[in-house]
């Protein structure tokens, strides 16, 4: 034993001692239920050496006897062990329902535990397999109460709709703000610069309490968007690439039999008294061949145009990022490449964009963080080709020139292909700088500058030839410029201080806004030379030029509170309070003041509840608060001047003057609105909102529900109020009439399965809001028509339909939802002319056939005064369902997406391939479709209102992580989509997702995107 010490005490001279030898440490990461923890950082304190662990929970690194090792990671308490083996195994428990999360939600932080206001949060980890499109934003659909993303348009840099909490306001904005890592991008920023592989998660503020800290621009909610920050200790290289294969999900609707359409036509216009076309003579110059030679095959073209002009559409999103923290420094950098070619042939999309982020730690109390965004697109528009082209008409003539029906057949797609260009381009540079001042522990300054600078530029040309503009001007060339600079100098104090069963969290704070836009516009006509077009536009006449340009400013003064108090951590109150100054209004009007308040009561930590341990939070939250609107264009309350270029004389003439063109009305546009008055009372749209809700889990949080019940009252509209003739202008912006929002959330979430391999959840969303016009002001001054059954005072809004039906169909209603339909009943097919007449129909809209309008006032004829609302397209409720598994290494997802109750306007539901035949005949006396008359014009009516409600199979997700494969690769993953799988709907046409309007557009059928993922981590 005496041998033994004195060794020992030998090898105590050599070695310096052995408390600080350096061990491999081994060890796992697991769950309180033995599931392996991927991802989790373990760190030697008080250094930078940190490891992540692995798909199976297991971690290495080197640390020495009796120092601590610390393992965090999100969703679970942090937990300490110190180094006394060369093995440390930790247990994390679970933070439960993540209370302790902190949720950005302006100008700082919450505990998720401590919310008064209404908000919510997806991350976005969650969503990685869902196919990249030109917005983050897109992916939200269906994953949040409340907010309404509508993705109408699928094609190149189609952009979502996002609504929350219903329509709030008629022509100022309708978009929410977006705010990225405290940037204030804008309302309706598409996040379109911003890489989705960057985003950790996206948290929408929708109630007056969570949204007021930002004013008069949180009228339409906010959207937060948090970037990731590497983990201090820890350095990576994360690499992705997404590939996305799109199909249509249902058959094009054209014709295929080409002897079918051309028996068709000459029906349609024998019908209407017009000679047949099919019957194999010429017709205007153009040879229309007889429906036996289309039959017989003596007619030798047959066009399949759907197979000449669409391809198979493909995106893909290359992504590469490298990250690392240490004791001062925190770095990311990333870069992603964008590339979608749509379903048209040489309809392309590219967007690059480069990201750094860096924080410095220059002291225990100063820090500096800077984030920079240089973004790139390019844009070539090739979209809209008329697909339904007669199949009967070549893509070439027998001179190999591109194939023209008659003298004006602008239509044929290959020509529009490649004779007419239409491209633009786009820059943004994107920096944010903040820094951050721990003057006390209690109290922090934090200054920032933000600064987005955007350009465009946009080319087109319209050939001689083969398009009716450049055929009426000789050729035109069209060159756009635009650039666009926001700058945002802030600074504020944070105020956070416990004492007792007490704890305030304050800030104060000032912000100045400032915008500009600059841009001209270079038209050209009359080309002695078009082999250049754009590329040389000096090759027009120089006296037909036609230039203009246009700027515009508007600054943003806000001076901001809010504080946070909470009493023994059950009781919770809010106050916030905004006041902004718009240079957009007039010199009495330009300030506002938007205050809120909140409060929640923590019911799970009272007493009378601490007997009842299966209920994991309880909190009910109730709010009010005020929210401003300033979305209309600078200027509105000064006089203003606009040019008028007419042609005189033989030559252009420009006229300058008070007063500018708003807008056009009457057949072909041809005649216009002035405005330019100024209406120095203009002042803010504002919206007070109340919002009462609950938040409940039980069981450490394995099922829980959140509900909320709203109402939003918008008062003040923004909206053009018309004048009398003698002022000399048609319409002035005034601050008139009232929109009211009210409705329930529901988020239902449950974890089935939470075993040591296995996990099911299930999370169940539903949302209905009722939308109603409460007024639109002086019916007088607002131009307002009567109905003459109902007395409701309505105006029309939206664009008015040319071809079938004919006519205005949305209105804004007092009394009614915004938007709704406004045209005539029917009561299906006239069987007889003697029942047409009875019904007090005359001429052609009497026969035998043709929809039967019905006489609502029952005066004997039917007329104007007969129509009346038809159709709403605001849904009854949205509703969604998201299933999750997971299996050791494998992971699957479904989700379910639906908006029911909704009505859709199917514009061209008569004349359709599948509809034609469907046509009423003598010997086909249906009920259902009437029968086919070349030129009808049509009146919008109920005939066209169909359901729009669909169930969607959104999303099918198949993943696998294969964790550590090599040495220098940490983990693996590769996951499979498809998006879009089916939609359970009645509608008839393509897709019922369309726009707010509720007007079915045409277009395409929604594509079924399969993608193929994979994520690399070194």
């Amino acid at each position: 034993m005496r041998k033994l010490l004195t060794i020992a005490f030998m090898l105590s001279l050599f070695i310096p001692g052995l408390s600080a030898q350096t061990l491999k440490i081994t060890g796992t990461v697991k769950d309180e239920a033995g599931t392996p923890v991927v991802g989790a950082a373990i760190i030697v304190e008080g250094t930078s050496n940190g490891v992540l662990s692995d798909s199976k929970g297991v971690f290495s690194l080197n640390a020495k006897m009796g120092q601590n090792l610390v393992c965090s990671c999100m969703g679970f308490l942090n937990s300490t062990l110190k180094v006394d083996s060369d093995r440390a195994d930790f247990t994390l428990k679970e933070d439960v329902q993540m209370l302790e999360q902190t949720i950005v939600v302006g100008y700082g932080g919450v505990k998720k535990g401590d919310l008064t206001g209404s908000v919510a949060n997806v991350k976005m980890d969650k969503l990685a397999a869902i196919p990249n499109t030109n917005s983050a934003i897109s992916n939200l659909e269906g994953r949040i109460a409340g907010v309404q993303i509508i993705n109408s348009g699928q094609g190149p840099a189609s952009d979502p709709k996002v609504i929350i909490r219903g329509f709030s306001s008629i022509n100022g904005t309708q978009s929410p703000l977006v705010v990225v890592d405290g940037f204030p991008l804008g309302e309706g920023s598409d996040l379109k610069q911003i890489n989705p592989a960057d985003i950790v998660d996206l948290v929408v503020l929708k109630d007056a309490s969570s949204t007021s800290i930002y004013g008069s621009r949180g009228a339409n909610g906010v959207i937060m968007v948090t970037t990731k920050r590497a983990e201090k200790g820890t350095s990576h290289i994360n690499f992705s690439q997404q590939t996305v294969v799109s199909q249509f999900n249902s058959k094009l609707n054209i014709w295929r039999d080409a002897a079918l359409m051309a028996q068709l036509g000459n029906e349609s216009r024998s019908n209407a008294g017009q000679n047949p076309l099919y019957v194999g003579k010429k017709d205007n110059g153009v040879y229309y061949p007889s429906v036996s030679e289309i039959e017989s095959g003596t007619w030798p073209y047959y066009t399949k145009w759907d197979n000449i002009i669409m391809r198979v559409p493909v995106t893909s999103t290359t992504s590469l990022g490298i990250s690392g923290a240490s004791d001062r420094v925190i770095y990311n950098l990333s870069a992603v490449y964008y590339n979608d070619k749509g379903v048209y042939i040489k309809d392309n999309y590219q967007k690059f964009s480069v990201k750094l982020d860096v924080d410095y730690k220059y002291s225990e109390n100063f820090s500096i963080r800077s984030s920079n965004i240089i973004y790139r697109d390019w844009r070539n528009v090739n979209n809209s080709m008329d697909v339904g082209r007669n199949p009967l008409w070549p893509v070439y003539d027998d001179n190999g020139d591109y194939y023209r029906a008659s003298e004006t057949d602008y239509g044929n797609p290959m020509a529009l292909t490649d004779k007419v260009e239409n491209k633009n381009s786009g820059f943004d540079a994107i920096s944010f700088l903040q820094s951050t001042w721990k003057i006390t522990d209690w109290l922090t300054w934090t200054g920032q500058l933000n600064y987005k600078y955007g350009a465009t530029v946009t080319d087109k040309y319209n050939p001689k030839v083969y398009t009716e503009d450049g055929t009426f001007n000789n050729g035109h060339a069209y060159i756009g410029n635009w650039l666009g600079q926001t700058m945002i100098p802030e600074t504020y104090l944070t105020y956070d201080h416990a004492f007792g069963k007490h704890r305030i969290n304050a800030v104060g704070g000032y912000s100045y806004d400032y915008d500009m836009a600059r841009s001209s516009e270079l038209n050209s006509y009359d080309f002695v030379n078009e082999s250049l077009q754009n590329e040389n536009i000096g090759a027009g006449d120089p006296e037909k030029n036609v230039i203009s340009n246009g700027y515009s400013e508007s600054k943003l003064v806000s001076f901001y509170g809010k504080v946070n108090y909470s009493y023994d951590n059950r009781y919770l109150l809010t106050g916030t309070f905004r006041r902004d100054g718009s240079s957009k209004f007039g010199a009495n009007n330009k300030w506002a003041n938007f205050p809120s308040v909140a409060f929640a009561w923590k019911l799970h930590n009272e007493d009378f509840m601490k007997d009842v341990p299966e209920i994991s939070e309880a909190k009910i939250r109730v709010s009010y608060g005020l929210s401003g609107n300033q979305g209309i264009s600078p200027y509105q309350t000064l006089s203003q001047y606009g040019t008028e270029t007419y042609y005189d004389d033989g030559s252009w003439k420009t006229a300058i003057g008070p007063g500018y063109i708003i807008g056009y009305y009457g057949s072909n546009s041809r005649f216009k609105y002035w405005g330019g008055i100024p209406n120095k009372d203009l002042k803010w749209e504002t919206t007070s909102q109340f919002d009462l809700g609950l938040d409940f889990s039980m069981f450490e949080g394995r099922y829980g529900l959140t509900f909320d019940w709203y109402r939003k009252n918008t008062y003040d509209l923004l909206r053009e109020s018309y004048l009398s003739l003698s002022s000399g202008y048609d319409k002035m912006w005034v601050n008139d009439g009232d929109v009211l929002n009210q409705g329930i959330e529901v988020t239902l979430n449950a974890n089935f399965i939470r075993t040591k391999d296995m996990n099911f959840n299930a999370t169940f969303i539903f949302s209905r809001n009722r939308n109603k016009v409460m007024s639109l002001g002086n019916a007088t001054a607002a131009g307002l028509n009567t109905d003459p059954n109902t007395g409701m005072q309505y105006e029309f809004t939206g664009s008015a339909l040319t071809y079938e039906p004919v006519g205005m169909v949305n209105i804004l209603a007092v009394g009614q939802p915004m938007y709704v339909f406004y045209g005539y009943k029917t009561d299906g097919i006239i069987q007889s002319d003697a029942e047409g007449i009875a019904a007090g129909l005359t001429g052609d809209e009497a026969k035998a056939g043709e929809i039967k309008y019905v006489d609502i006032n029952h005066d004997g004829v039917v007329d104007e005064k007969d129509r009346t609302v038809i159709g709403n397209p605001n849904p009854d409720f949205t509703a969604s369902l998201n299933l999750s598994f997971s299996y050791k290494k494998f992971d699957a997802s479904l989700f379910l997406n639906g908006v029911f109750g909704n009505d859709v306007l199917y514009q061209y539901g008569m004349t359709n391939a599948a509809a034609e035949p469907k046509r009423w005949t003598i010997d086909n006396p249906n009920n259902d479709y009437p029968s086919l008359r070349n030129n009808r014009q049509t009146k919008v009516s109920e005939w066209f209102v169909r359901d729009g409600s669909y169930v969607r199979i959104q999303e099918v997700n198949l993943g696998y992580n294969f964790g550590r494969l090599f040495d220098s690769i940490e983990n693996i993953k590769l996951y499979m989509n498809i998006s879009n799988l089916y939609t359970f709907t009645s509608f008839p046409g393509y897709d019922p997702e369309v726009g707010v309007d509720g007007i079915y557009w045409g277009g395409y059928p929604r594509f079924r995107k399969y993608s193929l993922g994979l994520n690399i981590t070194f």
